[in-house]
């Protein structure tokens, strides 16, 4: 019996689904006045900005709107339909970033579906990268994965800038130029970070959709950050606007994974020329 539960899992672990799927903060509304409340929607699925399912409030390490040289944490956590479920009311006026992440999960999974696990969720390069350098797994492995979302958004009118704080997530998209001043037929530049340092020729992806509510994004993009881990997204269209991407790496020895992966999105809206 014992081996024939154990063939029964390796076989679901070759046929179930892998994907994971990105995770966005979407809020309400990008403005707000003070005191007003700030509901934001923690959308889980691989189609901007759509959600399959919710993240649930025990999975989530932190939740923060970060300021100009200052943190609130976000407290009220729920779930709504398929989101997890925000909501806040900051009295301090000017821009600030919502940022939340949430708690590593662990996978065991076959050599062949960690392939496929590459191949799918966008991240061919890797798949290369570590077969040229013959590290790919043989044996069944432990794949941990850990999401980290960040959404600008304004309170009231004026105040200080805060797009360029950092949440100290371990894998964070910063903008280089403020995203509120973006507009359609201008170009947004992004750095991405790993652990604080610029990530070098990682693949980012770049979607708009037209509002909070779509069904689909209506236009996408993929670019290659360059050496200083930078790169820039050429706006569209105006609308709700995310960049996301996700980097697999070798996890740290003893940490109880074989493989690590971080994936991060940053939202915001760009307004008509």
């Amino acid at each position: 019996m014992r081996s024939f539960l154990a063939a029964a899992a390796l076989t679901l672990l070759a046929v179930s689904p892998i994907a994971s799927h990105d995770f966005w903060l979407v809020p309400d509304a990008f403005q707000v006045a003070a005191n007003a409340e700030l509901g934001i929607n923690g959308q889980t699925s691989s189609e901007f900005p759509t959600t399959l399912s919710a993240v649930t409030a025990d999975r989530v390490a932190s939740a923060e709107l970060v300021r100009a040289g200052s943190r609130e944490p976000i407290l009220a956590l729920t779930t709504r339909d398929n989101s997890l479920r925000l909501t806040h009311r900051p009295a301090q006026v000017g821009q600030a970033v919502v940022a939340v992440a949430v708690h590593p999960r662990s996978i065991p999974e076959s050599p062949e579906s960690f392939r496929r696990y590459l191949t799918l969720e966008g991240a061919p390069e890797a798949l290369e990268r570590y077969e040229r350098e013959g590290i790919l797994p043989t044996d069944s492995i432990t794949r941990r994965y850990a999401k980290y979302a960040k959404a600008l958004v304004q309170v009231g009118t004026g105040g200080p800038p805060a797009y360029a704080e950092l949440a100290g997530h371990p894998f964070e998209f910063v903008p280089v130029g403020d995203p509120a001043d973006a507009r359609a037929g201008d170009e947004l530049r992004f750095r991405a970070l790993l652990f604080g340092d610029p990530l070098t020729h990682a693949r980012v992806h770049a979607s708009v959709a037209e509002s909070i509510t779509s069904a689909a994004a209506m236009a996408h993009s993929e670019h290659e950050t360059d050496a200083a881990g930078e790169f820039t997204v050429p706006i569209s269209h105006a609308g709700v606007w995310n960049v996301r991407a996700l980097y697999i790496l070798p996890a740290p020895a003893g940490s109880g994974a074989d493989w690590d992966v971080h994936w991060a999105t940053f939202v915001w809206e760009a307004g008509a020329p």
